[in-house]
């Protein structure tokens, strides 16, 4: 029994590998240098808590920047961390010296090794588990030391997907389910691991920089500053569906009312966007395999603009014919996330009716351009909750 339970183990450690994906070596911009710079001197000069970028700070970016990409230390070894020993007092000359090769080879190793633990995760699926054996597993793992060797962490990844096949279990999957499960979802990470860019690195970064200086303190990318303000005024120009990245689609996963897309009658939920031309007489792009927030911002335009949409309808096998969407972008209002208010009404002591208002308040908002330029009826939080309050 023994020898058997040991063949087992050592089927298990020695899980047949899986191909991964062509991983991208990342480097920063001269931009991206120079936004560096000139965050730490905003920071330096104007932050309401100024702090100078020195070696003090740089030894907590280091640590921030650190827990951002391993929180649970499940992917460097010790041996990573080590040769960084000297680095934990140079970010700040990285900033300010313009050079951010520093904290770019350090995501570049981290990538790296996140595509060997999943890849060796997906490996591991074509072996299974073996439930009758008395052991744990501690996925909170903030405050455990970094694995000493290659064994100690496969061993914490055999445990890790061990676990996560068990919870399939309980919910009442199968195995073959299971494995289909597990295997697409660690392939999924992989490709998205495939599509990092300098900006994804670069974000981390700062805000590894920011958030180590004050924790409410972050920095966006383009990318991230233009969704945060649309979230803000709670209106975008668009075509109005929301989407969602599946097996390398794009999915329309809702329909906003009234918007183009909903009113066009041609579009519904499950079509897949194959590919995007900014009019009819437009060069089509293919956006298969590509990020989501690309796709989208592909989609996304100036009001009254035209883009047409290649499809393949919902249910439709990839092979199917296409079918193309011409719409014309217009202002789309995420009137959800609005202050909204209601009123109870229930029967109190000695049965007297009584009424409560609520006003539910999802997320705050102000659309700040509308304010700037003037306008009577710009988006604002405040402004909504004075008047539902009023009313």
């Amino acid at each position: 029994m023994w020898l058997l339970f040991a063949f087992a183990a050592a089927a298990q450690a020695n899980a047949p590998e899986v191909a991964p994906p062509p991983l991208p070596s990342l480097s920063p911009s001269q931009q991206q240098a120079a936004a560096a710079h000139l965050t730490a001197r905003i920071i330096g000069e104007h932050h309401y808590k100024p702090v100078a970028l020195d070696d003090a700070l740089s030894e907590k970016i280091f640590d921030s920047y650190l827990k951002a990409l391993d929180p649970e230390k499940m992917f460097f070894l010790q041996a990573d961390i080590d040769p960084w020993k000297d680095a934990r007092t140079q970010l700040d000359d990285a900033v300010l010296k313009d050079n951010l090769e520093l904290p770019f080879t350090l995501f570049n190793l981290y990538a790296k090794r996140t595509v060997e633990r999943y890849t060796y995760a997906r490996g591991l699926l074509k072996t299974g588990f073996d439930f009758q054996q008395n052991e744990s597993y501690q996925y909170l793992r903030e405050k455990e030391p970094w694995a000493k060797s290659e064994d100690e962490i496969r061993e914490l990844w055999r445990k890790r997907v061990k676990n996560d096949w068990l919870q399939l279990k309980l919910a009442g999957k199968d195995d073959k389910k299971i494995v289909e499960t597990l295997d697409k979802r660690y392939e999924n990470f992989l490709k998205r691991m495939a599509k990092l860019k300098s900006e994804d690195a670069f974000q981390i970064f700062m805000n590894a920089y920011t958030m180590a200086v004050d924790p409410h303190t972050n920095y966006m990318a383009p990318k991230t500053s233009e969704n945060f303000d649309i979230s803000m005024r709670l209106s975008l120009f668009g075509i109005g569906a929301v989407l969602e990245d599946k097996d390398d689609y794009t999915t329309i996963k809702e329909l906003v009312p009234g918007s183009p897309a909903a009113l066009s009658a041609k579009l519904q939920v499950g079509d897949r966007i194959v590919g995007v031309a900014q009019g009819e007489k437009d060069a089509m792009t293919d956006v298969v395999g590509w990020r989501l927030d690309d796709t989208v911002a592909l989609i996304r335009g100036p009001m009254d603009t035209h883009v047409v949409l290649d499809i393949i309808p919902a249910g439709a096998s990839p092979d199917a014919a296409h079918k193309q969407v011409p719409l014309i972008r217009k202002k789309i209002s995420l009137e959800d996330q609005a202050a909204k208010k209601s009123i109870l009404t229930f029967k109190g002591d000695k049965g007297v009716p009584r009424r409560i208002g609520v006003i539910s308040l999802p997320t705050f908002y102000e659309d700040f351009e509308a304010r700037r330029k003037g306008e009577s009826d710009y988006k604002s939080a405040a402004r909504d909750v004075s008047r539902l309050l009023g009313e």
